[in-house]
């Protein structure tokens, strides 16, 4: 899977998908606002992440407003970008060459739902895969109310080249292919 896109293949966008998933640390995961001064509007927050064959964990806090808006309506929104890397020429590296709006700067657009998973046989090794990556999480304040959810992705779009954007299957992308 990796190596398919590490030697830049980018016609499987399901393979692409789950290897920028597994590659990047972090996204912005948008909401509907429940907030009072902005009900209602989308509502994007930088999120950390961590997946274990393809599902997205998060370890977040009831405080946090994105889970507030969550409780009232669990149906997210989740970006990510390959700018995040700072490290392409196609994201703008290198002046006058890429953009982070550029087709050949890849994003992934992922929806569904936000589900809270503590206390089932899913949150351990959960835990195991965002203590991994983003170890400081360890550290946080206990009285923070942190607990671990996941997202059950309903649909995945993808740019990652010229041509317009392509839909991926929930099915597709756990697969890890999309037959391409």
């Amino acid at each position: 899977l990796a190596l398919a896109v590490a030697n830049g293949d980018r016609s499987d966008k399901a393979a692409y998908a789950r290897d920028m998933v597994s590659s990047l640390d972090w996204g912005v995961m948008s909401t509907i606002s429940t907030a009072s001064d902005t009900t209602g509007a989308p509502f994007g927050n930088p999120q950390s992440h961590a997946d274990v064959n393809g599902v997205i964990y998060y370890y977040v806090s009831d405080l946090d407003q994105s889970m507030l808006d969550v409780a009232a309506n669990n149906q997210v929104g989740y970006t990510l970008s390959n700018a995040e890397k700072l490290s392409s020429a196609a994201c703008g590296t290198i002046p006058y060459v890429g953009d982070e709006e550029s087709p050949l700067c890849s994003r992934l657009s992922i929806t569904g739902n936000f589900v809270n998973i503590s206390g089932t046989d899913e949150e351990e090794q959960a835990l195991d895969a965002l203590f991994s990556k983003h170890p400081a999480m360890k550290n946080w304040p206990a009285d923070h109310s942190w607990f671990v959810g996941k997202l059950d992705i309903t649909q995945l779009w993808e740019i990652n080249i010229f041509g317009g954007a392509s839909h991926i299957t929930p099915e597709q992308y756990y697969a890890g292919t999309d037959g391409n």
